[in-house]
């Protein structure tokens, strides 16, 4: 992922330059400084240029580009130059293009394009959802200090607004930013109701709704409710320690399935890449045909057990 943005970046450079020179402006080559921010500015005009396409806007639409697009947009590289999701996206997606191409200038074989275009989404939204599991595990871990600097806050006779604006200025972390959110929110005239509610979504961890439920009966009642508060604490805590627990339980499980799905996938590529009598099959109707039965087959399993795992989860 480090690699491919920048990639992306230095091929809408590349087309830039390209421009400049086409035009014969000799004064801008030989200012380098000058030359450089044309350069850049080139280059973000196309990727904007990529971002305004349909394609690009349909893809977004989409879950998968969503994934795609958040992934992007939380590295350090894309998040200096201040792109915004379309932006992030297309930059990914030109990424991934050059490097799919030059998979398949160096392997021989156009078939290398589709595979490696397919491994890189895949590894893109794998990182996406790693990224979101981790921040929810940071999240649910915070919950019991956040509860309890509520319970303290409001019980001192500060207001709902006053007291998600302690938790979101003195906490740390993933949840803190939710809740300065919150506070801004309120503060900009946003509703209550409509502030919590946006709350519990943003959190997205096991005792959500039960705080924006409190926080409402609270603001509506004037009632601080420490009691439920600290006691929503112990409980988070003992779900904390119930999923550590289910985690380190299922380790093994999880790391089998992983690789008894991963790998005819990986095989399948490989072979692809490598494999000259493998790639003539592909071409043919019968191995084209027994290859997609595969993976559709390997797919079904692959939403059958993470339908078990969630369940137990």
């Amino acid at each position: 992922m480090e690699v491919l943005l920048p990639m992306s970046v230095g091929l809408a450079a590349f087309a830039g330059l390209s421009v400049l020179l086409a035009t014969g402006t000799g004064d801008v080559l030989r200012s380098g400084g000058r030359m450089a921010f044309l350069v850049a500015r080139r280059a973000s005009r196309v990727v904007r240029r990529v971002a305004g396409t349909r394609p690009v806007a349909a893809l977004l639409g989409t879950e998968l580009g969503r994934r795609m697009a958040r992934e992007a947009q939380a590295q350090g590289f894309l998040a200096s130059l201040g792109l915004g999701g379309a932006e992030a996206l297309a930059a990914l997606l030109m990424g991934i293009g050059l490097a799919s191409a030059a998979s398949s200038v160096l392997f021989l074989t156009p078939l290398a394009f589709p595979v490696v275009a397919c491994a890189l989404c895949a590894l893109v939204v794998a990182r996406d959802a790693a990224r979101r599991q981790r921040m929810r595990r940071e999240v649910l871990a915070e919950m019991p200090g956040i509860y309890r600097t509520l319970a303290v806050a409001m019980g001192s006779g500060q207001t709902l607004s006053q007291a998600v604006d302690y938790v979101g200025s003195h906490e740390r972390g993933p949840a803190s930013g939710v809740f300065a959110r919150m506070s801004l929110r309120l503060r900009c005239g946003v509703a209550t109701e409509e502030a919590v509610a946006s709350l519990a979504e943003e959190l997205d961890v096991p005792g959500a709704r039960l705080l924006a439920a409190a926080l409402v009966i609270s603001h509506r009642t004037g009632s601080p409710l420490r009691d439920l508060l600290l006691r929503s604490a112990r409980l988070a805590e003992r779900q904390e320690e119930f999923e550590r627990m289910l985690v380190v339980k299922t380790a093994q499980v999880r790391l089998s399935v992983r690789i008894v799905c991963l790998l005819p996938v990986v095989m399948v590529g490989v072979l692809s890449l490598v494999s000259p009598d493998f790639q003539q099959g592909l071409f043919t109707p019968s191995g084209a045909g027994c290859v997609l039965l595969a993976m559709v087959l390997d797919g079904a399993a692959l939403l059958l057990i993470r339908r078990l795992i969630r369940g137990v989860m």
